[in-house]
């Protein structure tokens, strides 16, 4: 019975700790919608062409970069963008479903637009 009563407490305190460093949230960000790339529209909407994927968004938006902070959009603008692209996962090497990321390409031109993108 009290290892039922610790199992919440347990899962609390498994997320608990401090937030990802802004340039990791984009750089994960950025991982979920390269590995989406066969996806319908999303390589026209990111205006990527031939170009490899993450190194090429990583250079666009400057987050490679130790230091880098969110400005516009927001670090809680990108957070809820994010939402779908780990609704079937949190593991970052399987991608997103392709309808989920049709949901942030079409819901979040700001986060399209930031990673140099094409806007609709």
């Amino acid at each position: 019975m009290r290892l039922l009563a610790l199992g919440p407490l347990a899962l609390m305190c498994a997320c608990s700790g401090p937030p990802a460093p802004d340039a990791a949230l984009c750089q994960d960000v950025i991982t979920r919608l390269c590995l989406a790339r066969s996806c319908a529209g999303v390589n026209e909407r990111l205006a990527l062409g031939n170009e490899d994927c993450q190194p090429t968004l990583r250079e666009r938006t400057g987050c490679g970069a130790e230091d880098f902070t969110f400005s516009e959009p927001s670090r809680e603008r990108v957070l809820s963008c994010r939402l779908p692209l780990v609704r079937q996962s949190t593991d970052p090497d399987k991608a997103p479903a392709c309808e989920d990321v049709a949901d942030v390409v079409e819901d979040c031109p700001d986060l399209v637009g930031f990673l140099g993108g094409l806007q609709p």
